[in-house]
């Protein structure tokens, strides 16, 4: 049974660790001596909540609120869901990534399904840097690639930098369905995510090259073979009756007698922009896979 360790607000508790079978910790993940330390400063949950609200910047009427459209999403998807704030300083995103991460992996979202498929949106309400970002975990990372990431991210950020965190979520669960309804994107169907909840793409052989390869082997041969078999040509011109062994021939060389080269120095500038990485996992503490949706600071 759980012991209840801390109530930060009316509506969000916390569990001690220690005193649960194996730290809480429900899913696969092992835990050892490097993850051990993550486990026990994560905090436990009831992972039925969905929405908690660690930063105290939503009312109890909005996170009831936010729970029903979650319930809706979860089962219209097949995938979990979690609305996740926290207020803590940070001196590079990679911590709020981990934070969310760990608050993921070792509580029991997505248990009920294969890959522990969800989606957790994360607002670090941090004042001297506010930040948010969107983790997708399993499946989920099939459907929010990065371009979808970024619409939807983008699409809440006047909210989000506002404070009007009700209207900026329910944007956002409303946009994670209306791309879950869409499909994979066509940059994600070679891909799949592997039992650690990493992506992976599918070998393709390059069938294309291989018929082209061929085609032009076979045809070297064929050239070969047919020249190897052909008749002694007949003479056509004249120089063909030509004893060439009575002809003198002069030999004319050229001689080098001085050069002269010319330097140019050619410039060259270019502006330049930030590129996109490409989509896919990265591991959290637990030894499993997520992706990262970017993250906005504001």
């Amino acid at each position: 049974m759980f012991s209840f360790c801390l109530n930060v607000n009316a509506s969000t508790n916390t569990y001690d660790r220690t005193e649960t079978q194996n730290y809480g910790v429900n899913k696969k993940w092992k835990i050892t001596n490097k993850n051990k330390n993550n486990v026990l400063n994560t905090p436990l949950v009831d992972a039925s909540e969905k929405v908690y609200d660690f930063a105290d910047i939503l009312s109890d009427s909005e996170e009831k609120y936010l729970k029903t459209k979650i319930d809706s999403f979860i089962e219209e998807t097949n995938m979990d869901l979690v609305i996740l704030t926290v207020n803590f300083p940070y001196t590079n995103a990679k911590e709020n990534e981990n934070y969310a991460a760990d608050f993921y992996d070792y509580n029991d979202f997505g248990i009920d399904f294969d890959k522990y498929d969800g989606i957790l949106l994360l607002r670090n309400a941090y004042s001297a840097d506010p930040y948010y970002d969107m983790y997708m975990f399993g499946e989920a990372q099939l459907y929010y690639n990065e371009d979808r990431c970024d619409n939807i991210l983008d699409s809440i950020f006047s909210n989000m930098k506002s404070g009007i965190y009700l209207n900026a979520m329910e944007s956002f669960i409303n946009r994670l369905k209306t791309y879950y309804n869409s499909g994979i994107p066509s940059d994600m169907a070679d891909y799949y995510v592997d039992d650690m909840g990493y992506l992976r793409r599918r070998y393709i052989f390059p069938w294309t090259v291989a018929i082209l390869v061929a085609g032009i082997g076979t045809a070297i041969i064929m050239y070969n073979l047919v020249n190897k078999n052909k008749m002694i040509r007949k003479a056509v011109q004249a120089s063909d009756y030509l004893d060439k062994t009575s002809i003198t021939y002069s030999i004319r060389q050229d001689v080098l007698i001085g050069s002269h080269t010319t330097h140019y120095t050619v410039s060259s500038s270019s502006g330049g922009s930030g590129g996109g990485g490409s989509h896919h996992s990265s591991s959290g503490s637990s030894g499993g896979g997520h992706s990262s949706g970017g993250g906005r600071h504001g």
